[in-house]
């Protein structure tokens, strides 16, 4: 037999072992008794969160469309980068460095949008 066959034999060998005989974790789940005897406790305090959590979503909402805009302004680069190359015989070159500034920025925009959520959620910023 060669001797990496033997190796991958042995190395496969011990790692089945190993993952057969490795404990299996228990769940520690609560029994369905307990949630319904807690369900009438939790529910008036679940409604409460529940009109917090309305509002924090309708004040994220118009942060959600600046960054699917920014997800779009993305397409910009490929189109400013046409816009130069091809379109600069008629007149065209400056917009296309316009859209190529706007889409190598809007990754960054992206990204400064989705870490604002949940400042707009909270109230602590108007997008």
């Amino acid at each position: 037999m060669c001797i990496a066959l033997k190796r991958t034999l042995v190395i496969g060998l011990c790692t089945g072992f190993l993952y057969t005989t490795y404990p299996v974790p228990r769940a520690k789940a609560m029994d369905p008794a307990t949630i319904a005897i807690l369900a009438p406790i939790v529910l008036p305090y679940a409604k409460a969160a529940a009109a917090y959590a309305i509002k924090g979503t309708v004040r994220s909402a118009p942060g959600l469309l600046n960054a699917g805009m920014e997800v779009l302004n993305i397409l910009r680069l490929p189109l400013g980068v046409l816009q130069v190359f091809l379109g600069w015989p008629f007149g065209l070159m400056g917009t296309g460095f316009h859209n190529i500034v706007r889409g190598f920025a809007a990754p960054f925009l992206f990204i400064k949008e989705i870490l604002s959520m949940p400042l707009y959620f909270f109230g602590f910023s108007k997008p």
